[in-house]
């Protein structure tokens, strides 16, 4: 993993809604990390887990599962919204 190219330069790119998640006691991805990665993506969301390290969806699964289903619950709404058009 250490020798693999890196895709920073790439993340620009991506145009899906992203959410990205970190533990907040992560060493191996730390949340300085993770703001990068948002950063680099156009409209990424950030959740951090309070209490979690790098296996927030074992360490707090009902916290992560939560923070999924709203991101989730929102993107529908998003795309079930009407939309307007010009008159």
């Amino acid at each position: 993993m250490l020798e693999r190219k890196s895709i920073f330069g790439e993340l620009g790119k991506i145009i899906a809604p992203t959410l990205v998640m970190v533990g907040d006691e992560d060493v191996s991805t730390p949340k300085a990390l993770a703001d990068r990665i948002v950063g680099a993506i156009p409209q990424a969301k950030l959740i951090v887990v309070p209490g979690a390290g790098h296996s927030s969806t074992v360490e707090q699964p009902a916290i992560v599962t939560a923070a999924i289903s709203a991101f989730l619950d929102a993107q529908s709404q998003r795309v079930a919204a009407p939309r307007t058009t010009a008159a």
